[in-house]
């Protein structure tokens, strides 16, 4: 009968745990929504920006595996290098040891108090921000009081031989024991998926002196090891680059660990001056945790270059193989998935760009010519992006019902649309070009002025768009619409059909396809201007 109610309990208080976990991230991530996109779209090369980044986002989410899964994501859509990655990765497990920090506040007996105050407040304010913060309350109580049933739970344990015999094998009074109770820390926290709900029970065993607290140190040195399982299953349907990142996170937090126990006793001596464990264990296991990131961080950024070059040697022989790849862990976080598609579609319409920039140029120089297949391809890769960011935002809008994420999906998916369009336009006007090469037909001075003339114009219309898909701003945008109708005006003669000479029907072919990319130009400017007016932006 013991046994069954300290099974409850700690069943029922770890299943409130994840689930107070769960209700406090969806929250904070709400609240921060905006903030969070901004760290996303601001991340730098530098891996000291990755770091701060990575920490800012996982104090946020509220969950490392979140993180890290979003690197593998966007590594995966070659949105972020490698460098960004690591740098993002470290900064993970920095910001995940604030939940521990949390824990360790001497609040668990009120947390039931906290729900309580929360879920009032939820009901009866109708504040949509105050009901977001009630909201993360009643996580947080939730969170509390999950601990708190589980310290309950565990707290017979420490008179039960059978159980005292079972945790006497993990202890960490040999380094047998150490490395015992840490591969027993990454494989809990492996069938978890979750550091934090492992480091609560290894708390609640702790405060109840069912372990000692150098096992609690252990067990949390494998739980950060087994934390990395999350981002290394969400790699394996990803390309080679994105799961070298998880490779790395793996073998990062192996290597600190590996460099950890054999200074084991020195490193919980070192602790113990700072917290003693004997006062509160539970700040003692949480520096622990803080330490260890940290060190982590010390110990790789000035060999960053090193390791990364071993790190891209990881995979290199095997072949490339598409496959499709899952962002489904983000659902839950449709700000990073929106982040994500929108930082697609800058690319897409930088590749366009730079396919008409070498358009032009074989145009103008035969030695160029070669470089042909790239618009083909350039046609192919519009195609793809199209084609994942339309099954991503599905899967995203079947997880929510937010009007506004509704709204800037419809908004992006637009813009993929008519950038798709635009790269069929480009494999055209590759067409036009061989064609011309097969029958020897050359271009006047002044049919290549007036070609010039309009690839300019539409050159820097693209360049327009591309900043103000990022940084929408209605003003600019009324602008390149103007702008984008002069073009049109300026073009509308154009007429491919007239019996001019062949020479002249080629000049026409080619302006009337830039008459053509100029308005699906346009067509994205309205579809931006849409967004702006639905969110009441001026």
């Amino acid at each position: 009968m013991i046994i069954l109610n300290i099974f409850i309990q700690v069943v029922g208080g770890l299943g409130m745990f994840l689930y107070g976990m769960k209700i406090m991230s969806d929250s904070i991530q709400e609240l921060a929504g905006y903030k969070l996109r901004e760290m996303i779209s601001r991340m730098t090369s530098n891996v000291f920006g990755g770091i701060l980044t990575g920490a800012l986002m996982t104090i946020i989410v509220q969950s490392s595996s979140v993180t890290t899964v979003m690197v593998v994501g966007f590594l995966n859509a070659a949105l972020m290098t490698l460098q960004q990655a690591v740098g993002v990765i470290l900064g993970a497990g920095i910001g995940t040891t604030l939940t521990g920090w949390i824990l360790a506040l001497e609040i668990d007996k009120y947390g039931l108090l906290i729900i309580g105050v929360g879920t009032l407040t939820f009901l009866f304010i109708q504040s949509v921000k105050i009901k977001k913060r009630a909201l993360a309350a009643v996580g947080i109580g939730m969170i509390f009081f999950g601990l708190y049933i589980m310290k309950s739970g565990v707290t017979p344990v420490k008179d039960m031989p059978q159980f005292i015999s079972f945790f006497y094998l993990f202890s960490a009074e040999t380094y047998r024991g150490v490395i015992f109770s840490a591969l027993m820390g990454a494989f809990v926290t492996s069938i978890l998926q979750s550091s934090a709900a492992t480091i609560g029970i290894t708390m609640a065993l702790a405060t109840q002196k069912v372990i000692t607290p150098e096992t609690a140190v252990a067990l949390v040195l494998g739980q950060n090891i087994g934390t990395t399982i999350t981002a290394y299953l969400a790699s394996l349907g990803a390309k080679l680059h994105a799961r070298r990142a998880a490779y790395a996170h793996i073998i990062i937090k192996i290597i600190g660990v590996f460099i950890i126990i054999p200074l084991f006793y020195i490193y919980t001596s070192i602790i113990a001056e700072i917290v003693d464990p004997k006062e509160n264990v539970a700040k003692y296991i949480a520096l622990s945790h803080t330490i260890f990131n940290i060190g982590l961080v010390f110990i790789f950024v000035p060999f960053i270059n090193i390791f990364l070059k071993l790190v891209e040697k990881i995979g290199r022989e095997k072949k490339e193989v598409e496959t499709e790849y899952s962002l489904e862990k983000l659902y839950n976080f449709p700000g990073i998935i929106l982040e994500k598609e929108k930082m697609e579609i800058i690319q897409m319409s930088k590749r366009f760009r730079d396919d008409m920039a070498l358009f032009f140029l074989i145009l103008t120089d035969k030695e160029e010519s070669k470089k042909i297949k790239r618009l083909f391809d350039g046609e192919e890769y519009q195609d793809r992006k199209q084609e994942s960011i339309r099954k991503e935002l599905t899967e995203l809008l079947n997880a929510t019902n937010s009007h506004q994420i509704l709204n800037e999906s419809r908004m992006i998916l637009g813009v993929s649309d008519e950038l798709e369009s635009m790269g069929d336009y480009g494999a055209s006007l590759a067409k036009i070009y061989i064609k011309m090469k097969n029958t020897e037909t050359k271009l006047s001075k002044e049919s290549l002025r007036k070609i010039k003339c309009c690839h300019m114009d539409v050159m820097n219309s693209l360049e327009i768009i591309t900043e103000l898909i990022e940084n929408s701003n209605t003003y600019e945008l009324q602008r390149l619409k103007e702008k984008c109708d002069t073009t049109s005006a300026s073009l509308s003669n154009v007429n491919p059909l007239k019996k001019e000479g062949y020479s002249n029907h080629i000049r026409m072919e080619i302006l009337a396809k830039y008459r053509r990319i100029n308005r699906h130009i346009s067509y994205i400017v309205e579809k931006i201007l849409e967004k702006l007016k639905f969110e009441g932006i001026k």
